[in-house]
């Protein structure tokens, strides 16, 4: 008798990524300065309280609009065709007030939220997940959320003294900022934490 020989396996990248599929989304992103310090000194202050977290980087913070997971990439071309069909005018918006999902007796994500401007957002959103239905993707079943994960918590320490601090800032006015691009972000997964990067934007119509 022969001993049986394990076929070789090819490792599993540790990106997310194969060879020929991406893993995206799209999103607006918060490129603005002055609000991206607010959002590392709030961490900070998290951090301070003695909370198990892991902040986002202040260059990654993002309102979400789709995930589209892993995608070929053929695929996603025909993505940049669509998303130059959203039509928006640059508008601001505010960004006001703190929380965290799925409530404050059990924190997973830390987030901040949207005030005026987010029906801006939100039509944003509906032509997105219109033209992006028409290509085969999956409509969302859950109504939009538009909001700002700027952290996501490891474990309950100190779950009471964090859901006190985010409840004082239930309506705290972070500032504003201008919605001029709509981006298609490819995610790269690594040990240390995700690393985005753009691979198409839109631009808002003059």
């Amino acid at each position: 008798m022969t001993a049986d020989v394990e076929p070789l396996r090819t490792p599993r990248r540790r990106s997310g990524l194969s060879s020929n599929r991406i893993r995206s989304f799209i999103s607006i992103d918060l490129d603005d300065p002055q609000l991206q310090s607010k959002v590392e000194s709030l961490t900070s202050s998290l951090l301070n309280l003695g909370a198990d977290l892991k902040p986002v980087e202040k260059e990654n913070v993002h309102i979400t609009i789709k995930f589209l997971g892993s995608v070929e990439r053929a695929k996603l071309e025909q993505v940049k065709t669509v998303l130059a069909q959203v039509r928006f005018q640059q508008f601001p918006v505010q960004v006001r007030g703190a929380g965290a999902f799925p409530n404050m007796n059990k924190i997973n994500i830390v987030w901040i939220g949207l005030g005026e401007g987010w029906a801006n957002v939100e039509q944003i959103y509906e032509q997105t997940e219109r033209l992006l239905s028409e290509l085969g993707f999956a409509r969302e079943s859950r109504g939009f959320s538009p909001h700002v994960t700027i952290a996501r918590v490891r474990s309950s320490k100190r779950r009471e003294e964090v859901s006190k601090f985010l409840t004082g800032l239930s309506d705290e006015n972070f500032g504003v900022f201008q919605v001029k691009t709509l981006r298609l972000k490819q995610s790269m997964l690594r040990p240390s934490g995700p690393t985005y990067s753009t691979l198409y934007e839109t631009s808002a119509v003059q």
